[in-house]
Parts: C-alpha cells; sequence; structure tokens
C-alpha cells in the first residue's frame, strides 16, 4: 500500500481512518456498514491472509504418502493427489472397473462435512470435497477482486485532501455580558460559560439553588396542605378557596412556588382586611393602628397621693406612680398641724415651703390633726394597741401609730384597678429618722428629730407608727416603762424648759434623763433659748409637723390571678 509520505502530488493525502465503509454488512469477515476502510482493508488481508496459509501447499506434511519429492505444486494437485490416495487405499482404479464395489462405497468423512453422519457414499464425499474445493477458489478469486478494488479506494483516498472542520458560532443574547461583551461564540466557548461561569453557569446554579434530589425534598416538605383553613376565608381550605390555581399535590419546585405565592397573598389579604381587637394588661397598654400592633409599657405618670390637699402648693408634695405592676413613691409628707388642736380636731394648716410648720411656735399643743366627726379628710386616724380607732390620746391608751387620710387607701382611682391589692403592702425596712424644725422662745430656729416606722398595707393606707410602738406594743403588763433606745433619739420638747445642745462631752445624750421625766442635762444651756411649747416626739399623737420623706419607697401589685406569668386586670 502507498504510504502517506509519498509524494502523490498534485493531490492531497488523507488517512484512510478518516473514510467511512458504506457497503453491506459482511459477518464472514466481521465487517460493518460505518466502518472505518482500515478496518475494511484490515479485515480483508487477514482473511485472505488466512485462506492462503490455507492453500499453501507447503504447510502441509505429504511424508505419509510416501512422498520426498516431486510433490503437488499448488493446492489443486494436492487435493488431486488426495482424491487418487483416497481410491487407492479404497481399491478404486482410474478405470471403471469396480473394486471392492467402489467408488460405491461408504466411507468415513471428515467432521467438517458430516452434515448427514460421520459416514456417506465415496462418489458424494468426492463431489463433495470438490465442491468446497471450487466454492474456496472462487472465494479467494473474490477476495482478491475487492483486495484490489480496496486497494484503488485507499490509494484515492490517500491521495484526497484531508477535511477542514469549523465549530459554527451561534448568538450569545444574555450570557453576552458574561463572555466579554461578545455577541456571538463558538458553541464551545458558549458550552464552557454555561458550565463553568461563576455567576450563571450550571456548577454555580446546582450550588445556589441544590441538586434537583433536594428540591424535591423541599417541595414535599410543604406544611399547607388543601384542606388547611386559610386564613383570610376561613374555616374555607386553601384547596376550595383557590381551586383552578391550588396545587392540591406539588411536585415540582413551581408547584411549590406557586402554593407559597397563594398562602402568601391569602396571609396578606387576612392581615390587611381585618383590626385586630387588643385587650390591655394591666402592665402593657397594646395598640393596633395600620397593621402595626404596639405594646407600651403601662404608666400613669406622677399622681398626688390622697390625704394631703393642704400640700398642694408644695413642690415637694407627696406623688406616686405606677409602671406596670409596681407602684413607686417619692416626695415629703408633713403630719398635719390643725387650726383648733385641742381634742384633735378642726382644719390642716396649708403646707408651701418648710417654714410653714417650721415657725408655728406658741398657740398650738402640736398634737396631731385627729381623724373625728366632721373633720378635715387630711386628718390622721390614731390607733393604739387593738388598733382600734382611739379618741383617748394620753396614757394608758395612747396612740401607737398614724394611719394617714382618715385610714383610707392614698392610692389615687386609676392607679388600682377594682379589686387590686399590694403584695404585701411596702415597708421600709428598720427606723426612720425623721426631722422637724421649731422655734425658741428668743425665735432661733431648733432641731427636732423622732424614731418612725413607715409603711403602706395592702389595702394603700399610709402608715407611721412611733417609738412608743417598740415600748408599748410588747404589752403593759411586761413592759418596764419606756427603755428602748429609740426613745432616746426623741426629742421631748417641755415648754419653758432649756433646750440642750450636744458638743460631745459630758454629760451627753446617753446620760440618764435629769431631771425626769425626759428632759436630759444639756452640755451648755442658752438661758435665753427655752422651748417654747412642749411636744414628745415619740408619741404618735404628737408627731404633728414632722417631715417624712417617701422617696423610693415601692409597692407591688398583687397578682389576682395566681401564678401566672400573664398579667390581667382583677
Amino acid at each position: 500500500m502507498k504510504p502517506l509520505n509519498l509524494d502523490n502530488r498534485p493531490c492531497s493525502p488523507i488517512s484512510s481512518n478518516c473514510v467511512i465503509w458504506q457497503g453491506p454488512t459482511l459477518d464472514c469477515i466481521n465487517l460493518c456498514a460505518g466502518d472505518t476502510i482500515s478496518d475494511v482493508v484490515a479485515n480483508l488481508a487477514t482473511e485472505l491472509c488466512t485462506l492462503l496459509d490455507q492453500t499453501n501447499v507447503n504447510n502441509y506434511d505429504l511424508t505419509c504418502l510416501g512422498i520426498t519429492a516431486c510433490g503437488p505444486k499448488d493446492f489443486q494437485a494436492l487435493i488431486q493427489l488426495l482424491i487418487d490416495k483416497i481410491c487407492e487405499l479404497n481399491g478404486v482404479s482410474p478405470d471403471t472397473t469396480k473394486v471392492n464395489d467402489c467408488p460405491d462405497c461408504i466411507v468415513s468423512v471428515a467432521s467438517c462435512f458430516a452434515e448427514n453422519g460421520p459416514t456417506m457414499q465415496l462418489l458424494d464425499y468426492v463431489q463433495m470435497i470438490g465442491e468446497k474445493i471450487c466454492a474456496l477458489i472462487d472465494e479467494i478469486a473474490n477476495l482478491q477482486s475487492q483486495i484490489d478494488n480496496l486497494d484503488i479506494r485507499v490509494t484515492i483516498l490517500e491521495n484526497t485532501p484531508p477535511p477542514t472542520f469549523t465549530l459554527p458560532s451561534i448568538d450569545t443574547n444574555c450570557l453576552a455580558p458574561y463572555m466579554s461583551g461578545q455577541v456571538s461564540a463558538t458553541i464551545d466557548l458558549v458550552l464552557n460559560t454555561l458550565l463553568n461561569d461563576p455567576t450563571i453557569g450550571y456548577c454555580a446554579l446546582i450550588g445556589a439553588t441544590g441538586l434537583p434530589t433536594e428540591l424535591l425534598a423541599s417541595v414535599a416538605s410543604q406544611c399547607i396542605t388543601s384542606s388547611t383553613p386559610t386564613a383570610s376565608n376561613p374555616p374555607v381550605p386553601f384547596g376550595t378557596e383557590y381551586v383552578g390555581t391550588w396545587v392540591g399535590s406539588p411536585t415540582t419546585v413551581a408547584d411549590a412556588i406557586t402554593n407559597l405565592w397563594i398562602v402568601i397573598c391569602d396571609i396578606y389579604d387576612a392581615v390587611s382586611s381585618f383590626s385586630l381587637n387588643v385587650t390591655d394588661t394591666n402592665t402593657v397598654n397594646l395598640t393596633f393602628t395600620s397593621g402595626i400592633l404596639r405594646a407600651d409599657m403601662q404608666d400613669t405618670g406622677w399622681v398626688p397621693i390622697l390625704g394631703f390637699s393642704y400640700m398642694s402648693g408644695a413642690p415637694f408634695r407627696p406623688e406616686c406612680r405606677r409602671i406596670g405592676n409596681v407602684i413607686h413613691f417619692k416626695g415629703t409628707i408633713y403630719v398635719p398641724i390643725g387650726t383648733l388642736n385641742s381634742g384633735g380636731g378642726g382644719t390642716a394648716i396649708p403646707v408651701s415651703d418648710p417654714d410653714d410648720y417650721n415657725g408655728l411656735a406658741s398657740g398650738f399643743t402640736f398634737n396631731t390633726l385627729q381623724a373625728s366627726s366632721g373633720s378635715d379628710p387630711d386628718a390622721c386616724l390614731l390607733k393604739g394597741p387593738s388598733y382600734v380607732p382611739w379618741t383617748v390620746a394620753t396614757p394608758p391608751n395612747e396612740a401607737l401609730r398614724l394611719e394617714f387620710h382618715r385610714g383610707n387607701s392614698v392610692i389615687p382611682p386609676g392607679i388600682l384597678g377594682s379589686g387590686e391589692t399590694l403584695d404585701g403592702g411596702a415597708t421600709v425596712s428598720g427606723r426612720v429618722i425623721c426631722e422637724r424644725v421649731g422655734r425658741s422662745t428668743d425665735t432661733k430656729d431648733i432641731a427636732m428629730t423622732g424614731v418612725i416606722g413607715l409603711s403602706i398595707s395592702s389595702t394603700g393606707v399610709l402608715i407611721v407608727t412611733s417609738a412608743n410602738f417598740n415600748d408599748t406594743y410588747r404589752g403593759t403588763a411586761n413592759c418596764v416603762g419606756k427603755t428602748s433606745l429609740t426613745r432616746q433619739l426623741c426629742t421631748t420638747a417641755i415648754a419653758g424648759e432649756n433646750i440642750p445642745e450636744y458638743f460631745g462631752t459630758a454629760p451627753s445624750q446617753f446620760n440618764a434623763p435629769s431631771p425626769p421625766p425626759g428632759t436630759y442635762a444639756p452640755t451648755l444651756v442658752a438661758s435665753a433659748d427655752t422651748y417654747a411649747f412642749s411636744q414628745d416626739m415619740s408619741r404618735a399623737e404628737q408627731l404633728a409637723g414632722l417631715a417624712i420623706n417617701i422617696s423610693g419607697i415601692t409597692a407591688f401589685v398583687e397578682d389576682c390571678s395566681g401564678n401566672t406569668p400573664t398579667f390581667v386586670n382583677c
């Protein structure tokens, strides 16, 4: 076969691998339509070489026939020799004389001729061998002709220039921005962009959306079904309300998105078309306006407490403020002084400045303005050991505590709801030292102190207990006089007595009283300054004018609904 590098001008060489066999399929040489010419030639050459090898007389050993020289020259002579030997073995002579009934006799046949058994008539056997040999000769001639034709075709193909192929270009359309602005590109570049571009490529798309199995799993996770009631028109289910658009059994992402939008729009219609009815609690003020739900902490602001209208002009007027379930107190209260003090009746003197009470000296007994029939509502209710109202405030029935606002709640309306109470009230831990300023006979200011207990009951009553509480409340039968140290911290003023001044030298405030019943020997005595009035700051009914700071006191509203985290109005 002509080599590819043979100078065959003006023809251009072409590889036989590029030429396709378009002839019929030949099973005998394993040749199919569509094989390359290289395969066709190779198969034919293989078959031809096999036949040539099989018909080559030199490949057969004839020594058993006694032929050592001058053997058959070709395959036809070999066959004739074999026929002669067979006739000879079977006693058949070349003439027509029959020997042992041959050639009309039965002989054994080769396996490839045993179509009807292992034996057959000799004449038939020879005839079959001859026909097979002729068929082989014809087939060899035919193959030789085909090889010659193939050689011609291969030569033509070798002389034909190889074809050239150019990849077509297509419009890039939406891919243009990701392909350097090219409006068209070859298919390989477009395919590479579609697969590998980090922004729009298929691999990037899978990374963003997940694999198809993952998308199908997300579709199967739909929790709202055809039987779920709609939010905009309950109890009608989605499958009925949106029949025709609702996908009853979603199987694709498109189905799931369709249902998602239906649900979202249904919720939007439900939210935008109704007004939410909200209920306030005692801690939270709820409002719903223009689709916005707002929760504000309930806050009343500062409100004056009840029972202190005589302090309406004071900048330090006592007030309270409820924030949620906590009531806060601030300001200063003055134990009221009445214009008619004998017997405790009368009207409280207004207080707008501390001097309004501090400057009072003669003409007042400084008994607390007590509650009585027809008295000022700002008067105080005196209570004794048995916690019942008392009208007598002298030993042995002296009062132990004051209840402001005539024993009523000082918490104004709107702070506590109907039926609400305080959780155990509010109590200032320990004792509170309070002060008032009086005037001496020389009209000088003198400091006077009292020791009290301060609390607010569960019903909102503001209570002040006196120093007598520690001594007397225990029971007079087992109490040795008035012996508590707190009494020594309380001023006991007796009209006309000298006013003590404590400089820390003996005798001091810790000395025993001298002379009795409760004055102390002063370190220095101002002869011109004596008490202009009498007042015992250890006794509840004589606490008039005492200033008490209530800032910082807090009270907690009782949870009327029991142990529940939800705040409700009682």
